[in-house]
């Protein structure tokens, strides 16, 4: 239990430490490619929603690089973003280096008549969030 009192204070120095020991760095602009995505407070499906984006809306990425290094440091399935005034996180498989072909580009008079709101887009932006894609794993 003592040693555990020791090491508790050690590991969470060298963890705030470490956290002041990088920097974000834009990494390369790249585009949303669903019809509708959620910018998240933290990388999780589960987080707080910051704002929510339309297709082919351009995102900057960033990458935290370590300052003494130059190592990436935090580089999976969810992106550091920058949309408009939110920094947040997205999930990578959202985005695209190229600017997609979108629905509300094809078809914009079908998509206007629609005449979503705000909180519409948020709707099915969170929707989609939640929606499991890929195949399954069960026999």
């Amino acid at each position: 239990m003592k040693a555990l009192a020791i090491a508790l204070p050690i590991l969470l120095l060298s963890i705030s430490i470490f956290a002041q020991d990088q920097k974000k760095v834009l990494d390369k602009v790249m585009y949303v490619n669903q019809l509708f995505a959620q910018v998240h407070k933290n990388p999780s499906k589960h987080s707080i929603y910051l704002t929510t984006t339309e297709c082919g809306h351009p995102v900057k990425v960033y990458k935290l690089v370590s300052k003494s290094n130059a190592r990436v440091l935090f580089n999976r399935t969810w992106k550091i973003v920058k949309v408009g005034s939110y920094d947040g996180y997205m999930n990578g498989d959202y985005l695209s280096s190229t600017k997609p072909k979108c629905f509300q580009d094809k078809y914009p008079k079908f998509f206007d008549s629609l005449d979503l709101e705000i909180t519409d887009m948020f709707y099915w932006g969170k929707l989609y969030d939640q929606y499991v894609t890929g195949q399954s794993r069960a026999n």
